[in-house]
This record gives C-alpha cells, sequence and structure tokens, in this order.
C-alpha cells in the first residue's frame, strides 16, 4: 500500500506549505530539527510526526508543552492520529494537515537538516528609533518629543509611563508607523516608514477608543477580524486561530455575548483579540488598563507578559503602578516630551530614589525641570547600558518580506457582511430603519385627498406639493439612516486602515448598504403614494417613478455618509444633516419655483439632491402633459394675445376644447355659466396661476435628469473619499 504524502500548511504572518518528507521528522525551535520554528514558544525537541501501523501521527516530546493537558500521556506515548483538515497546535503556531493520498510519499534517507520558514521576522522584532524628534506641525509648531533615542528587542515588554503632557501617545505613534517623525524608526535594521506596507501586518496597535462594534458578539467580532487580517489563510486556520485566542484571553464562555454587554475588562481583551489575530510581532497599547480594576488590570499585564515570552516586542502605555515590575523595561517620560528613564523596570525606583513607582512622578515634577532630567539619564550608565549598548548592535543587511497585494474584493465583501450583521444586530436600529419608510408614507393618507390628480376634482398646485413632499420624505428617511455610519466607527476604521484596509472597499461597502436600504425606502414610499392617491399605472411611468425615489433615496443616504465623513463625531452628526437638509428643501424648487429664485438660489438648486427626483416625479404624473405641449400655452403672454381664432381652436388646452378635453387637475371644479369667453378666462387662470410657476418641470427630458442625478452622486462619493483622506481616515 502506497504511503501518502503529508503536508503542513503552517501559518506566520502567510500562509507555507512544508512536507513532512522523513520519517520521523522533528519540529522544534533548534537548529538540528527537520523544521525549525523560533518565535512561538516551541521546545528545542518538541514534536515528531511519524508514519506507523499506517496512519500519521503526532508526538508531542514534551508533555508539559502539549495545547491539550487532559491528553499529554496519550499523546506523548501513542501519539495523535493526523487526517486531512486535523489542525495541529504547536505553541502559538496553528498548523492544518493536508494529505495527499494521490501522490505516494518517498521518504528522504538523507540525515535531517534544518527546514527554516522562510519569513525573516518569524523570529521577531527588533525596533530601534534613532533620534527621533516630532513637532505639532511641520511649520512652525512647537516640539513635542524631544530628540531621542531607544531600542526593543524581540521579546521584551515595554511600559511607557510619564507625567500629562509628556508626549506618550506621540511616541507610541511615531513608533508605530501611524505619523512619521525626524530621525529613524528601524524594524531589524530597516526603515519602517520605507517598509510599512511589507511590515504593517506585523505590527498590532490597541488605541484608547474601543476598535470593535459594540453590537456584534465576541466570536463575530474576532471571526470578522480574522477574515479581514489573515485573507489568504484558510477558514480551517482562521477558525483554530479565533478559538485559540478567545480560550488564551479568557473569552470563550463569553463568545457568544454582545460586546457592549461586556465588562470594560472583557471588552479590552475583545479589543486584543482583534489585534492578536495576525500574531503581530510588534504590539503597541495605549492606555489598555485605563478604568479597570486592579484584579484586571493585573490580568491584561499577565497575557501581554505571556505574548512577549512567545517572542512579541510588547510596548504599553499605562498609568497604572502596581503591576510595572511584571514588565521588563519602562520608559519613563518628562513634560514635552523628553527621556528621562529608558531601563530595567525593577532598578526605576532606585535611579529616580524613590520608595514606589508612585512617587516617581512626584519626583519627576518637583525636584528638577525637564531638560534636567533628560540631560541627567543622558550621563548616567543606565543610558550607556541601554541605549549607546544597544544602538551600535543595530543589524544592517537583513532580509526584509516583500508587500502582499491586498485582495480588495475579499475585503469589500466581508465588510458588507459585517455591515449587514451590524446592522441586525442593533435591533432599535433596524426597527427605524425599517419602519421609518411605511411611517413616512402612511402620511399620505392624512395629507391628501385621492383624486388630487383627478381632472374633475383635483388640485394641481397640491399634486405638486405631494410629489415634492414624497421626495423630502425620501431624502430624510435616507439621510437620516446613514448619517452615524462613517463618525460611528472612525476609530475602528482607522485602526483596519493602518492594518491594510483600502478606502475604496470600506466605502464601497458603505454604498453597498445604502443601494439596499435605498431599494427598499423608495419601494415602500412609492407604494404608500399609489395605496394613497390615484395617479398613472401604466409599466412605464411606476418604473420610472421608482427609479426617481430610488435615486432620491440613495443621493441622500450618500449625504448622509458626506455628513458622517466631515463629523468630527457621532454626536453632531444630527445638527449637520439638518443643516444640509434644510436647503434641499427650501431650493429644491418645490416651496419657492426656480424662477422665483435670485442667482445664488438658482445655482444652490442645480447641486440639491431634491431638485431631479421632483422634477422627474411631475413630469412622469402627466399633470401637466397636455398643457405644455400646447402650442398656446407655450407661447408668451403678449404672443398669446395676437393667436388668430383658428390658431386658437387648434390649441385643446387653450380654446373651447379646453372645456372638454384638456386633463388638467382641478378643470372640473370650475362652474360653468352662459358666457363661454367668461367660462374660458376661468380655466386659462387655473391652468395659469400653477403654468406660471411650474412650466418648466412639466416635460423635462428623463434621460438628462437621471445623467443629472447620477453624477450628484458620483461626486458626493469622490468628495467622501477626498474628505477621508484628507482627515487621516
Amino acid at each position: 500500500m502506497p504511503i501518502p504524502s503529508l503536508y503542513l500548511l503552517l501559518h506566520s504572518g502567510d500562509p507555507r506549505k512544508v512536507a513532512i518528507n522523513r520519517n520521523p521528522f522533528s519540529i522544534g525551535s533548534s537548529a538540528n530539527n527537520d523544521l525549525t520554528l523560533q518565535g512561538h514558544g516551541l521546545d528545542d525537541q518538541h514534536a515528531q510526526i511519524v508514519w506507523k501501523e499506517g496512519e500519521y501521527r503526532l508526538l508531542l516530546l514534551n508533555a508539559q508543552k502539549a495545547s491539550d493537558p487532559k491528553h499529554q500521556k496519550s499523546l506523548r506515548s501513542e501519539g495523535r492520529t493526523l487526517t486531512n483538515g486535523t489542525l495541529v497546535q504547536l505553541g502559538s503556531l496553528i498548523a492544518e494537515v493536508q494529505i495527499d493520498l494521490a501522490t505516494p510519499q518517498r521518504f528522504l534517507d538523507t540525515s535531517a537538516r534544518s527546514l527554516r520558514l522562510n519569513e525573516p521576522l518569524s523570529r521577531g522584532i527588533r525596533l530601534d528609533a534613532v533620534d527621533i524628534q516630532r513637532r505639532s506641525r511641520p511649520i512652525f509648531g512647537s516640539i513635542i518629543l524631544h530628540k531621542m533615542s531607544l531600542t526593543f528587542f524581540p521579546g521584551e515588554f515595554v511600559v511607557i509611563a510619564g507625567v500629562s503632557g509628556g508626549g506618550k501617545s506621540t511616541l507610541i505613534n511615531a513608533l508605530n508607523g501611524k505619523h512619521r517623525p525626524t530621525g529613524k524608526v528601524l524594524i531589524n535594521g530597516h526603515s519602517l516608514y520605507d517598509h510599512l506596507d511589507s511590515i504593517r501586518m506585523k505590527i498590532g496597535y490597541v488605541p484608547q477608543d474601543d476598535i470593535v462594534h459594540l453590537d456584534l458578539t465576541v466570536l463575530e467580532a474576532i471571526r470578522y477580524a480574522s477574515r479581514l487580517r489573515l485573507p489568504h489563510a484558510s477558514e480551517a486556520y482562521r477558525k483554530g486561530r479565533v478559538m485559540q485566542l478567545m480560550e488564551e484571553l479568557h473569552l470563550s464562555h463569553r463568545k457568544n455575548t454582545p460586546i457592549r454587554k461586556l465588562s470594560g475588562g472583557q471588552r479590552k481583551r475583545v479589543s486584543i483579540a482583534v489585534e492578536l489575530i495576525s500574531d503581530p510581532k510588534l504590539f503597541f497599547l495605549d492606555e489598555a488598563t485605563s478604568g479597570l480594576d486592579p484584579g484586571t488590570e493585573h490580568e491584561i499585564m499577565l497575557i501581554l507578559r505571556g505574548l512577549a515570552d512567545r517572542g512579541s516586542t510588547v510596548a504599553l502605555i499605562t498609568h497604572a503602578t502596581q503591576n510595572v515590575v511584571i514588565a521588563d523595561l519602562v520608559c519613563f517620560l518628562a513634560k514635552g516630551g523628553r527621556l528621562a528613564y529608558f531601563g530595567s523596570s525593577s532598578q526605576i525606583n532606585a535611579y529616580f530614589k524613590t520608595r514606589s513607582f508612585d512617587d516617581i512622578y512626584k519626583v519627576l515634577e518637583k525636584q528638577l525641570s525637564p531638560q534636567e532630567w533628560e540631560a541627567r539619564f543622558h550621563t548616567s550608565d543606565t543610558y550607556e547600558k541601554y541605549i549607546v549598548k544597544r544602538q551600535e548592535t543595530i543589524p544592517k543587511n537583513q532580509d526584509f518580506p516583500t508587500a502582499r497585494e491586498p485582495s480588495y474584493f475579499h475585503q469589500w465583501r466581508t465588510l458588507c457582511h459585517r455591515n449587514s450583521r451590524i446592522l441586525i444586530r442593533n435591533k432599535l436600529n433596524l426597527a427605524l430603519i425599517v419602519f421609518v419608510a411605511p411611517f413616512l408614507g402612511s402620511l399620505n393618507f392624512a395629507l391628501w385627498k385621492s383624486d388630487i390628480f383627478s381632472r374633475k376634482t383635483g388640485d394641481a398646485a397640491q399634486a405638486i406639493q405631494m410629489l415634492f413632499v414624497a421626495v423630502i420624505m425620501s431624502v430624510m428617511a435616507g439621510s437620516l439612516s446613514m448619517m452615524q455610519e462613517i463618525a460611528k466607527e472612525k476609530a475602528i476604521y482607522q485602526r483596519e486602515r493602518s492594518a491594510g484596509q483600502g478606502l475604496t472597499p470600506y466605502l464601497m461597502s458603505k454604498l453597498f448598504l445604502a443601494t439596499l436600504l435605498a431599494l427598499y425606502q423608495s419601494a415602500v414610499l412609492l407604494l404608500f403614494m399609489y395605496l394613497s392617491v390615484t395617479m398613472p399605472e401604466d409599466t412605464f411611468t411606476v418604473s420610472y417613478m421608482y427609479l426617481s425615489m430610488f435615486l432620491a433615496s440613495l443621493a441622500s443616504m450618500v449625504l448622509g455618509l458626506t455628513v458622517s465623513a466631515i463629523a468630527p463625531n457621532q454626536n453632531v452628526t444630527p445638527l449637520l444633516t439638518i443643516l444640509v437638509l434644510i436647503p434641499q428643501v427650501i431650493f429644491g424648487g418645490g416651496i419657492l419655483p426656480v424662477q422665483d429664485l435670485n442667482t445664488v438660489g438658482r445655482l444652490i438648486n442645480q447641486v440639491t439632491i431634491t431638485k431631479y427626483p421632483f422634477e422627474a416625479l411631475v413630469t412622469l404624473s402627466q399633470l401637466g402633459k397636455e398643457v405644455a405641449s400646447d402650442a398656446c400655452w407655450s407661447r408668451t403672454d403678449q404672443a398669446r394675445e395676437s393667436l388668430t381664432p383658428d390658431q386658437i381652436k387648434a390649441c385643446h388646452c387653450y380654446g373651447e376644447e379646453v372645456f372638454t378635453k384638456c386633463e388638467f387637475p382641478g378643470l372640473g371644479k370650475i362652474d360653468r355659466t352662459e358666457k363661454p369667453p367668461v367660462d374660458l378666462l376661468k380655466f386659462h387662470l387655473v391652468i395659469q396661476s400653477v403654468y406660471d410657476k411650474y412650466k418648466d418641470i412639466f416635460s423635462v427630458n428623463l434621460v438628462d435628469n437621471f445623467i443629472a442625478m447620477t453624477g450628484l452622486i458620483f461626486g458626493m462619493i469622490v468628495l467622501i473619499f477626498i474628505l477621508m483622506f484628507a482627515r487621516g481616515y
């Protein structure tokens, strides 16, 4: 019987496939293994894969390192049977087993030699900051981070502390690639900012704000993060990684709980899990322990300690004082962004001659100036040991990974799915979006008579008002439903953006959601309009009315997204939305006809999103169709006075045929007398009172109208791109 070939699909940043070509096949952290995996918490001789009795088995050589303590003994003596699709945990690394039955295996007879992963950063990241400095503004800005040098070795846990105004966040943002300082920031000897696209997936960052959607469950939030951060990994690996992180961060029992219902510590652990999903080798946290009780704070610190022990470089900004000793190093900043200390956490009190970490803040503020503390550190043995000696060993000419092209379609699809899940999870918001259109549509029954378009009993002026109100309803429903969509997740998007999330798929996912909602809202509003008022029901009219309502709704949602991109936070979006909606009502042409507006008003009218659907609906309703096509009404008032009897007779909405043939709402309500000239004047006055105000929209070119509306939508989309890019989204 031929031996099937076995492969391990290893996930350390990029998935890598390793053939098991020896029997037994050894795995460990030392160089004399068939597969050497460093920086993942493995023993020197960690495990073996053997072909025995017709099957592959995994034997853990050190039972204390087994991933499943309940089965340590059996795994060591008998081994775990490996089948196709099995997930194997090797330290902090998960491998997926792939068995090829079609290709027989031939084991190599040569002596074992190391098969290292071709991943230059697999053994950890060394971070060097060389003479970095940052100003509040590029030109004429004050110095907020004075020139300093730092070195973090792989596997070190560094606490960044300091007085208020010390520049802690400025420092961490300079080191994580967010804000470029002067000087150099090096990753294993290479410029961080020159290779940011290649390294960004290896950098984790948890800001002060939550970077998870509160409406999602714990499992959903981490799962979506895995799809975005590990786009090239298999679904089996992503699932295993999610489960592993929830277990390590003690979140498994809360996996189906909405994040908004978690405690502060649990919520912070979810944010940490989201960042750990891609196994970052350089991990930054900004105030991750602030606001937590001492027990939870200690728990978070231990989690970070464990992460550093597995090979990651961890830097934490914190004001906490009780658990600093858990860290390896402390970077303490004096006011104005000056380095007052960088060295061992166990020696910091001796350096400042204090009894506790809390006392350092008092000493730093009272005894010397920030410049003096900086100068004192530069002349200390600590500076020589932890700055000078370390920087002398900065590596040169090390290999560096190349950037891997992101899959924008994968990002878009994942974001669309996540947006829909968030919408479904937020029951109140979903109910408002679902029921606002029927509610607004039902107002038509209270506002208008069903025969408002009727020649006998209708009213042309009210019919036009009804169509304008329908557009306003559509615009209000759309803009209000999207006005917070970007502002509410600014912190989340900015973090995902820095981790490789594209702006285009992000915005396209919002537009996809807007399109679905616009299709629904416009259908509901049009349905209620037809249920409440009698209008033309031919297929052409209904289809184009729906298209007009859809474009109005979609444009208003894009307008809402524009407001959301402008707003500094989601609390001010309602006010901004009201401010942009008022011009849509005033200058749309329904309250004040366009010809009654001044020059500025007419210019504003051209860019209102209510103008084009309103004009299209008036044309499609056919209420002024015959008047617009009448040869007599198309003339000026002065020209109509000089019409001959034969010319008037040919005009069915101006001559005597107006009594019987002209279709215009409300003509049938005029009482006839025995004096035809008087009656004709009455009819003319009824038509003219509406015609003089709205004649230009009785018969607009629908194709040009829809093109203009589409152009307006496209223009707003481009504006959103510009706004988000300019504001650092």
